[in-house]
């Protein structure tokens, strides 16, 4: 048997355990079951739980079918943009957050757009509309925010003393030295 094959069967067996355990009251054992399906393929449960890559892809069947793919490669151009394939696992979950909440800000903004030109749109419709847009803007630069605070964090920084004709450059964090102003 080959390895694309005991791998579309493990999906199917898994798939197969979800629909039993997506019941009201699933059993113990049908979850158990289903956990240890998952444990013996990592890659899938991965793939099944990356909620980002999920809210990507609904996001994306609100753009028109022309611009989908161009969206997409948009999306995967940021994310190589901002260092994904370089930065540790804490980095990279704000890098797709940043692309996610990008996605959304423009998914809002088109349909903004659309609500705001359009000859039926009255006052208390545009506001809302309004807001959302606020709404995922704001979310957008919070995530931008946090990449750059924790870039700020974990890369080293420079720090240059100038003591008379002497100049010292030290690599690092500068904890414990006071500016004086």
């Amino acid at each position: 048997m080959t390895k694309r094959r005991r791998k579309d069967q493990g999906v199917e067996q898994v798939r197969a355990l979800i629909k039993k355990t997506d019941l009201e009251k699933p059993t113990q054992q049908e979850r158990m079951a289903l956990r240890e399906a998952l444990k013996k393929d990592e890659a899938l449960w991965r793939k099944a739980s990356d909620m980002n890559s999920l809210a990507q892809r609904q996001l994306l069947k609100k753009f028109p079918a022309e611009m989908r793919e161009a969206v997409q490669l948009r999306l995967e151009a940021m994310q190589h943009d901002l260092g994904y394939a370089e930065s540790p696992a804490l980095e990279q979950l704000l890098i797709e957050q940043v692309a996610t909440c990008w996605l959304n800000f423009q998914t809002i903004q088109m349909a903004y757009m659309g609500a705001i030109t359009s000859s039926a749109t009255d006052v208390t419709s545009a506001n809302r509309w309004e807001r959302l847009a606020a709404t995922a803007q704001g979310r957008h630069l919070r995530a931008m925010e946090a990449l750059d605070r924790m870039r700020r964090r974990l890369r080293p920084s420079a720090l240059q003393v100038n003591i008379g004709a002497q100049q010292l450059n030290v690599m690092g964090k500068s904890e414990g030295l006071e500016e004086e102003g």
